[in-house]
């Protein structure tokens, strides 16, 4: 092949010549290779985070320019390099839903910076991502290529621990990640373990609030992991609400429902839900990334201090739900979609005790909301025979009129329309075959 020589232009090197550089290197780097399609494993990926709750999330087309340039801290192999790729904007999706907020700027945020100054933030973040290949395939072990990068960052977060960066932004990126790798492996116990030591670690640099002056982004993860480690485990949270300077975004509240129970939490959640209906009808309203993300953590943190899962006086249904349908608002990260199983046994628990109160309205809400998030249809056969009986005594017997019936308290059309209408139908369906059943036991 002939050398053919690029001139740049007098203005610079344009989107054009950037192309056939890339394309001159490439073809000499890759000559006489078989070319891997990396297509298979990162629609894996996507399809993990994006559970069936969150069908209605679209994520962005990532172009190969995003982070065509990038040098990171140790050579990939092209299907690492997708995956890499992939994962930086699938999971900004998942944390950041484009139907409520404005797009984040993955690029220009410390994750990138960490992954491509860090080594050991690096190797975690690849650990995360070959993991859910792993689990996308169905295997029964981790694959030598997730154990050599959770290794790989378990090796370089000790050295970095042992020196003079011990609490810097990369140290506390690192260990945050290591968490979230426990968590993706249903080892809350673990993690929850990381976040002591994060916990150890921000209150050298001067706690939580001058992290947050600092650097409200890399301050957000922390608290996050605090409030899901705490549903995930039943233990308190390590942070306290008053101590952590989050604000949350609500809309002004003009309440006709005379359904909704006025509880603080309860309003304050119908105000957020409100809020991300208005956003999701207007883009043009579409919220911060960040301050999105306050308001979760925000509500989470004021429902764990009247609702913990461990203490000896058991919280009311109600609260439970309202903890339910918070968790309705976070990614799923985890390989079986069980991310809180002591919430949902207390809801199965308390709802037992509690199903002889006659606010029928609420607990509808109550059941479809459970049925969405924490419920395994699998393992609680008594919610859709219970859906259905409860559906009738309210005469609600279409979709619609049932659905305006569910927003009079905190409801999500983005998340909850799908979800909501198959549980229904499911419930109908079942309601259907067991009269059948029943009306032949009789004619025999």
């Amino acid at each position: 092949m002939a050398l053919q020589f690029i001139v740049q232009n007098p203005s610079g090197i344009g989107i054009t010549d950037r192309r056939t550089i890339r394309s001159h290197v490439m073809r000499g780097k890759n000559a006489g290779k078989p070319r891997q399609s990396t297509k298979k494993n990162v629609t894996e990926v996507r399809r993990i985070l994006y559970a069936p709750r969150s069908t209605s999330v679209m994520p962005r087309q990532v172009f190969w320019s995003d982070l065509c340039l990038t040098s990171f801290p140790q050579e990939l192999d092209s299907e690492s390099t997708a995956l890499m790729h992939r994962w930086f904007f699938d999971i900004s999706d998942a944390l950041f839903p484009p139907q409520f907020c404005t797009k984040f700027d993955i690029i220009k945020s410390i994750w990138v910076n960490c992954i491509l100054a860090d080594e050991a933030y690096f190797h975690s973040t690849l650990a995360i991502s070959a993991s859910y290949v792993d689990f996308f395939q169905r295997k029964s072990a981790i694959s030598s290529k997730t154990l050599h990068h959770i290794s790989q960052a378990y090796a370089l977060v000790n050295i970095k621990l042992s020196g003079p960066s011990s609490v810097s932004d990369s140290a506390i990126a690192a260990v945050v990640s290591l968490a979230i790798y426990q968590q993706v492996h249903h080892q809350p116990a673990t993690g929850l373990i990381h976040l002591h030591g994060l916990y150890r670690m921000i209150q050298l640099r001067g706690g939580i609030a001058r992290l947050m002056h600092e650097d409200r982004a890399l301050a957000l993860k922390p608290l996050r992991l605090d409030v899901e480690l705490a549903i995930q485990n039943g233990t308190p949270t390590l942070f306290s609400a008053n101590d952590v300077p989050i604000h949350p975004v609500l809309c002004d509240l003009d309440i006709n429902s005379e359904q909704l129970p006025r509880i603080p939490l309860m309003l304050d959640l119908f105000s957020f839900s409100k809020l991300l209906n208005q956003v999701e009808r207007c883009p043009r309203l579409k919220l911060d990334p960040l301050d999105y993300t306050e308001t979760l953590i925000s509500l989470l943190y004021r429902l764990l201090e009247v609702s913990s899962l461990k203490k000896p006086s058991k919280p009311g249904v109600t609260y439970l739900a309202m903890l339910a349908f918070m968790m309705t608002l976070l990614p799923e990260y985890t390989r079986d979609g069980s991310i809180c199983p002591l919430l949902s046994d207390r809801l199965e628990n308390t709802m037992a005790s509690e199903l002889l109160y006659s606010d029928l309205p609420l607990l509808l809400w109550v059941l479809f909301i459970s049925g969405m998030s924490v419920l395994n249809l699998k393992n609680h056969h008594w919610l859709l025979p219970l859906i259905a009986d409860t559906c009738e005594r309210l005469k609600l017997n279409d979709w619609a009129v049932l659905q305006r019936h569910l927003s009079q308290f905190p409801w999500i059309f983005a998340l909850h329309e799908a979800p909501g209408q198959r549980l229904w139908e499911a419930s109908r369906e079942r309601s259907t075959h067991h009269n059948k059943n029943s009306d032949m036991d009789q004619s025999r």
